[in-house]
């Protein structure tokens, strides 16, 4: 957790209770979004979750964690995950998500370990935002199996594929939020072992 408490004393008092990171970015063409992450209890309104990532621990037998990552087709890595479709729930989300990008099943139960608030910043002609704000929800789990099939994400600019790197590894390939998401379950398996 020193990490996060350097990001919180780097960026000053600008960021929201229990925030660690706040960025603004542009999604796609035009879609302009601040994106707050910290601590679960952003997600004020779990009826307004709309996506779901976990940070999936892979047993190797090794003496380092290994973790479950997806690479995008921009080159870039984070956790399986993605939204939720129709009247989903978040965990039935998140066992179709992780499946479709990963072809991993996890263990039940998995743990809240951050959230990230998602604010849309304009409005994109022809997009509904049927929840504002909405969120995402990052869970911390053990990966049960996994299959030998290729993963085939349905998403016209998604996954291109998985990779089982330990956790130093995960460290360089990530990128904050998604890195200090890492350090908040990397906290938490710590306090439950």
């Amino acid at each position: 957790m020193a990490t996060l408490r350097r990001e919180r004393e780097r960026r000053g008092t600008s960021l929201p209770a229990g925030a660690w990171h706040v960025c603004e970015t542009t999604w796609g063409e035009a879609q302009r979004v601040r994106l707050v992450t910290g601590v679960p209890a952003l997600a004020e309104s779990p009826e307004r979750i709309r996506s779901i990532h976990a940070v999936g621990f892979v047993r190797t037998g090794g003496s380092e964690d290994h973790l479950l990552l997806v690479q995008n087709k921009d080159g870039s890595f984070t956790f399986p995950g993605g939204r939720l479709e129709g009247s989903e729930t978040p965990d039935a989300a998140l066992k179709r998500e992780v499946w479709e990008e990963a072809r991993a099943i996890l263990m039940p139960n998995p743990v809240p370990v951050a959230a990230t608030r998602i604010e849309f910043l304009n409005r994109v002609p022809g997009r509904i935002h049927r929840v504002h704000p909405s969120y995402l929800l990052w869970v911390v789990a053990e990966v049960a199996s996994l299959s030998d099939e290729a993963c085939i994400d349905p998403a016209p600019n998604g996954v291109v594929g998985r990779r089982i790197v330990p956790v130093s590894e995960a460290q360089a390939l990530l990128f904050p939020p998604a890195l200090l998401v890492l350090e908040a379950a990397l906290s938490q398996r710590k306090e439950n072992v």
